[in-house]
């Protein structure tokens, strides 16, 4: 049985935070075909996990309209981060940094989880995450992403849209995908503190934007920064003043 915020719970979080470090250690320590030999390896144990573990869920459990189908956030954060090793693109990298880590890493402090090491549930829930979480920062400290506002758009954009069919799939069949049905998790999260249904989906959305703006504005502003000596040099200029400015390097 698994709880969270227990000695196993620490270990999990600090062993994934290492293995993270690691992965993007190696990939900017790679260049050239060694590179990209281990990006394609890491794209395909993220799908040889996703299909593997589909495939185990539905032989073991049978199949059933509310837990089989890939519809969670983090079933399509997986796809994204085959898709950041082996065909990574602005969008990816956009999605896989808000997605994968704004949104999905709150899994992380809150896991819904019930089983323990014994159970096969509990390794994939982690190798999961290690993938999903693991992409998004792979894609800012080894291949150099920096989030722009119309990346942030494009993430909320298509999270509002997943969040708005998810939601309409959960209400008409009586599901719970997204936790956006009627339905509360399995073990304590943020969502039990949102109040009742439907209003707390309305608050996941906006906490959802918030969490992927807080996760956009550090690199704005530190953009800004990068930005202010030429414009001051343009604003004296302009007045006529004479101005020493140190360039950051």
């Amino acid at each position: 049985m698994f709880s969270p915020f227990t000695p196993l719970h620490l270990l999990a979080v600090a062993t994934l935070a290492f293995l993270i470090a690691g992965l993007c250690g190696s990939g900017r320590s790679l260049t050239g075909l060694a590179r990209r030999r281990f990006e394609w390896t890491m794209a395909s144990a993220i799908v040889a996990l996703w299909l593997g573990y589909q495939t185990y869920d539905n032989v073991t459990r049978g199949f059933d309209l509310g837990h089989s189908l890939p519809l969670q956030l983090c079933d399509l954060a997986a796809i994204v981060a085959a898709l950041e090793f082996a065909r990574p693109s602005r969008r990816v990298h956009a999605l896989a940094w808000f997605w994968g880590v704004a949104l999905s890493s709150q899994a992380l402090i809150t896991p819904d989880l019930a089983g323990g090491p014994a159970t096969i549930s509990f390794w994939a829930f982690w190798l999961y995450h290690f993938f999903i979480v693991g992409a998004g920062v792979y894609a800012v400290a080894a291949r150099g992403f920096r989030p722009q506002l119309p990346d942030l758009r494009f993430a909320i954009a298509l999270g509002v849209a997943y969040a708005a069919v998810v939601f309409t799939i959960d209400l008409a069949f009586g599901l719970n995908y997204g936790y956006f049905g009627r339905s509360d998790p399995g073990q304590p999260t943020l969502i039990d503190v949102l109040g009742p249904w439907p209003v707390r989906v309305l608050w996941m959305v906006v906490l959802a934007i918030i969490a992927m703006t807080l996760f956009w504005l550090p690199f704005e502003l530190r953009a800004r920064r990068a930005r202010n000596p030429e414009q001051q040099v343009v604003a004296d200029a302009a007045t006529g003043r004479r101005r020493e400015v140190s360039h950051p390097r």
